[in-house]
């Protein structure tokens, strides 16, 4: 049985990597009394969202401003396509445009609106993904689930399954895309195309916190040079 309401928020990064392994038919629409549910509830954001003006798209245009993941959010006035969602003292709209074929709208917002604060996860990662996720970057060597927070969600209708070896994404609305790639391991091992947001900065390790231990060797190697 689909979940639907407050209850299919709470899924993980990591269940939805699962769920979206197969490709599944076409959604019916999502029923008005379960996004009305969600009028009203407090969420956190599951990753960065990209804004301009007021106005956030599915499609996650990596310009403009950006609302960081685990930013308590209020949900307000939903429609079957959009949901008004004030961040303190921000007011924005987030709209559905792309993979209304493949999900319903709550499924969707199942995935960006949920009620685990993704902060502490995103605090027990090494210091350089940390980093790329403050700017919402995407760096060789960062896991799918690094990614998705990073960069948000990829539109479905250009990426179905989040188990596929490259993701598409949009850069802005005159229609500059690029793709983020992964390896067997299922770690990023290129960025494809132009513009993107990579200084392409190799991070080693990057599902794995820096330990004392590699900080010392790190400064027994600069007191050895010097």
């Amino acid at each position: 049985m689909r979940r639907t309401g407050a209850s299919a928020l709470t899924l993980t990064a990591a269940a939805w990597l699962s769920i979206t392994a197969c490709h599944h038919p076409a959604p019916p629409p999502s029923p008005p009394a379960v996004l009305q549910q969600l009028s009203g509830q407090s969420f956190f954001t599951c990753c960065n969202l990209h804004y301009d003006d007021r106005d956030i798209s599915d499609a996650n245009y990596w310009v403009g401003k950006i609302l960081p993941a685990g930013t308590p959010v209020h949900a307000g006035e939903v429609t079957e396509d959009a949901i008004s969602l004030a961040a303190g003292d921000l007011t924005l709209k987030l709209t559905r445009e792309h993979g209304t074929s493949e999900e319903s709208f709550d499924r969707y917002l199942a995935k960006v609106l949920v009620k685990d604060d993704p902060k502490p996860r995103i605090a027990a990662y090494p210091k350089a993904v940390r980093r790329a996720i403050e700017y919402g970057k995407v760096e060789i060597g960062m896991t799918r689930e690094q990614v998705l927070i990073s960069l948000g969600y990829p539109a479905t209708d250009r990426t179905p399954s989040l188990q596929d070896r490259e993701w598409t994404y949009w850069y802005n609305q005159r229609g500059d895309r690029y793709k983020v790639a992964f390896d067997e391991a299922g770690k990023v091992s290129g960025v494809i195309g132009r513009p993107a947001p990579t200084a392409e900065v190799k991070i080693l390790n990057a599902d794995a916190p820096a330990t004392d231990s590699n900080k010392k060797s790190k400064k027994s190697k600069k007191h050895t040079q010097n």
